[in-house]
C-alpha cells in the first residue's frame, strides 16, 4: 500500500505540469491537457485522503468516478471547441482565438 505523503507528492508533481501547461503554453489545445492534468492531480488527493481516513469507504471512489467521467465529456467538448475554432481560422493559438463566430 502506498503512503499517503507519496500520493500528495506526486499529485503535487502533476499539478505542477498541469499549471505549466495552462499558464506556460498558448496552443489551446495544450491548455486543454494542463486543466484535465490538474483535476486529475485533484482527484487523486481525493483518493488519497478518503484511503488514509476512510480505508474501507467506497462513496468517495463512486464520487471521483463520477467526477471522471465529467472530465472526459469537459475534455471532448473543449476539443471539439479548439477544431471547430482551427476549421474557422486555421490556428490553434489561445492568442489567435479570441473571436468566437459561427
Amino acid at each position: 500500500m502506498v503512503s499517503l505523503p507519496v500520493v500528495l507528492v506526486v499529485a503535487g508533481l502533476l499539478f505542477g505540469v498541469g499549471l505549466y501547461g495552462v499558464l506556460g503554453q498558448t496552443n489551446a489545445i495544450m491548455i486543454i491537457m494542463g486543466v484535465e492534468l490538474m483535476l486529475g492531480a485533484s482527484m487523486l488527493n481525493v483518493v488519497g485522503f478518503l484511503r488514509y481516513s476512510h480505508p474501507d469507504a467506497t462513496s468517495g471512489s463512486f464520487f471521483v468516478l463520477v467526477v471522471l467521467t465529467l472530465m472526459a465529456v469537459e475534455a471532448a467538448v473543449g476539443f471539439g471547441l479548439v477544431i471547430s475554432a482551427f476549421r474557422n481560422s486555421r490556428t490553434a493559438m489561445a492568442d489567435d482565438l479570441t473571436e468566437l463566430k459561427g
